[in-house]
Order: structure tokens, then sequence, then C-alpha cells
């Protein structure tokens, strides 16, 4: 007998298959593992040196939904917030929706977020292919130096 579960992500279905109960509920024993790991891939936490993960991580939280902002709203503008978002997708490219969302996962509700966007783009900050929006690499410098301004400043 052919035993499948499927479990709904934030990334998509993940469907586990086996041959009987007791192999489903050892593969089961083995999932959040492997959730981890796609998630981590899928989030660009693994993307980071152990030099800019020590930095990142006074600044952003990775969760299953993305890059969550940690840094209080008193010390960054929403224009940087975003910045840090992106930044921290690593090689993902975000929709601006997408960026909205973390946005407001972060405790940043911004009506002006895609003003910042198109802001950023003509800065040269932001590169936009199609609907998604990724730093380029002066951008990525930017918040670089950003992130070492805001860990000297604690």
């Amino acid at each position: 007998m052919k035993v499948k579960i499927s479990l709904r992500r934030s990334f998509g279905d993940v469907e586990v298959e086996s041959e009987s109960l007791d192999e489903l509920v050892e593969k089961l024993q083995e999932l959040p593992d492997w959730l981890l790991v796609i998630e981590k891939l899928i989030t660009g936490s693994e993307a980071f040196d152990s030099e800019t993960k020590g930095i990142l991580k006074d600044f952003v939280e990775f969760t299953e939904n993305g890059p969550i902002l940690t840094v209080g709203r008193e010390k960054i503008h929403d224009k940087e917030a975003i910045g840090l978002i992106l930044y921290a997708g690593g090689s993902k490219a975000f929709t601006a929706k997408e960026v909205k969302k973390l946005l407001a996962l972060s405790g940043r509700r911004s009506i002006g977020f895609g003003a910042r966007l198109s802001e950023m783009r003509r800065e040269g900050l932001v590169t936009k292919d199609g609907s998604l929006y990724k730093l380029t690499y002066a951008g990525r410098k930017w918040a670089e130096e950003l992130m070492q301004r805001l860990h000297g400043v604690g």
C-alpha cells in the first residue's frame, strides 16, 4: 500500500511518499532537517560568509517568510530598510508585494515604499527585471556600508 502526505509550506508543497506507514513515519522524522535546508536556500541565509552573517544577525532574522528586520524603526529610514531586506535576500529577487510584506512583518508599514524602490532604481542601488527587484553591486556595497555604520553605532 502506498502512503502519501502533502504539506503546504511558504515556498510550496512538500510531498512525502512511502510504501508503508512505518516508512512514512521514519521519513517524516527526517523532514524538519530537510525543510531547514530548503528554507535556508530559499531565503539566501547561507549565501554569506561568516563575517557578513555575524553582522546581518544584528539586523535581520531569517524566517520561512524571508528576511525580517530586527533593527528599530528609529535607527533606519524606509529606503535603508528596503536595502537591508534585499541584501539579506542574497541572490533572491523580490516582487514589490514581497518587499511590502517583509516590511510589514518587520513592523514597518510604509505607504511610500514603492516610491523608495523607484528612487533606489534611479540612484542605481536596485535593478528591476520584470516585476523582480534586486540590489545592484553598488546597492550591495551601500547596504554593507550601512550595516558597518549601524554596527559601529550599536
